[in-house]
């Protein structure tokens, strides 16, 4: 169990490997341990570290008002404090929208970006900004566990996923409405064009909550085509560790 102070956070992160480093930041409802799996297959020559985000996991801290360049920002301090210079940066769902701000924010500092389940480029629609929804998943953990099961329907259900459900609904309440709103606001749209670094999007084609299309447009805006992985949903990073690895070790090796 590894904690840095940054800003006004003492952050949690897990770890793994020695090298050149990989910040992973994990998405809404979730914490670091979602990479367990990804950090256990890094090949020789990286060093992972996946933070969880504020309001999540066991970081400790004030609420913020949990838009992206808040979150952004905080992802920043977290890689001044570990005296990460620079960095491989991959997002999953709400952190691809985080990675993808902090690339935006810091664009020198990100070695390459890969964005899995990327949010809406062109804001969340609104009609999926439902606080009740969020007050219900806190406040009943059977619909929890079947609305995140939901999200990842080929996960085996493990003592790793018994973690992966126990940490996620652990989540603050604020971090949750606040992360639905700051979605809805979060509007890069073809701004995302001038992220220099090597890029790549992946999607599933089983995902219940980011369509194909919405993958196909942040891959459109970003200048590159995505992969889209068959009979995987939302979350590749504990459905398919396996490709998942593989095609981020392929795209590490891209960096300048």
């Amino acid at each position: 169990m590894a904690f840095v102070e940054a800003g006004d956070l003492r952050i949690h992160y897990r770890s793994s490997g020695a090298g050149e480093p990989v910040i992973f930041v994990h998405g809404n409802w979730a914490s670091s341990a979602w990479w367990e799996l990804i950090l256990a297959r890094l090949p020789a020559g990286y060093h992972g570290f996946a933070p969880d985000v504020r309001g999540r996991g066991e970081t400790e801290g004030p609420d913020s008002d949990y838009r992206l360049p808040s979150l952004a920002a905080d992802l920043l301090a977290f890689a001044d404090a570990l005296g990460l210079a620079r960095f491989h940066l991959v997002g999953h769902s709400l952190g691809a929208g985080i990675a993808l701000q902090t690339a935006l924010d810091a664009p020198a500092r990100v070695a390459t970006l890969a964005v899995i389940a990327p949010p809406w480029a062109d804001g969340m629609p609104e009609e999926l900004n439902m606080p009740d929804r969020q007050r219900l998943l806190k406040a009943q953990p059977d619909l929890f566990r079947q609305a995140i099961k939901a999200m990842a329907p080929t996960a085996p259900e493990d003592a790793y996923w018994e973690l992966l459900v126990a940490e996620g609904h652990e989540q603050r309440l604020e971090a949750a409405i606040g992360s639905m709103v700051g979605l809805s606001e979060w509007k890069p749209g073809d701004r995302l064009a001038s992220i220099p670094a090597p890029k790549l999007v992946i999607g599933g084609a089983l995902d219940p909550l980011i369509a194909a299309e919405v993958v196909q447009r942040t891959a459109a805006a970003l200048g590159v085509e995505p992969v889209i992985l068959a009979d995987v949903g939302h979350s590749p990073n504990v459905e398919a560790p396996d490709t998942l690895m593989a095609l981020l070790a392929e795209h590490f090796r891209r960096s300048a």
